[in-house]
């Protein structure tokens, strides 16, 4: 009897060392391998950006961010307009878009569940540097980075 408790105390411990993971972890792992359509798929980035501010992420601050001056172009959308292209099925999708779809399911799960004040932002006007951020538990800002090509 008193192996059988010390056992379950032991089994305890265990579910209570279990570290969580971080947002970013969780992003990490979910990008790999995933490309964001466009004329050109570019892989997904993870934004680990350590620096606090109050929302909104306006774009005075994201032109400060990445390095942008005021003559260059950039525009905030819905943040759910960053998934639309790859989660809204259409009838000629082939298995692999509809592998794609739940990847991006998932990392749009993580983002909604872990991240507050989702923004998304683009940067440029053929080639877009677009970024989906939001903010953790701790204030700091985490998020996605891709390239768009649009002509």
């Amino acid at each position: 009897m008193e192996s059988e408790k010390n056992s379950i105390e032991s089994e305890s411990s265990k579910e209570t060392s279990v570290v969580q993971k971080s947002v970013v972890e969780l992003l990490k792992e979910s990008v790999v391998d995933v490309f964001y359509p466009s004329e050109s798929d570019e892989k997904l980035k993870v934004i680990d950006w350590q620096a606090d501010h109050p929302a909104p992420f306006n774009t005075i601050l994201f032109r400060k961010y990445i390095g942008l001056t005021p003559a260059d172009r950039v525009e905030t959308m819905p943040w759910e307009k960053f998934f639309t292209v790859v989660l809204d099925e259409q009838d000629w999708w082939t298995d692999f878009e509809k592998e794609r779809a739940e990847k991006f399911s998932r990392i749009k799960s993580i983002m909604q569940e872990n991240l507050t004040e989702l923004e998304y932002l683009r940067a440029g006007r053929v080639e877009i540097e677009a970024y989906l951020i939001g903010k953790d538990y701790e204030g700091k800002w985490k998020g996605l980075k891709t390239i768009i090509i649009e002509s």
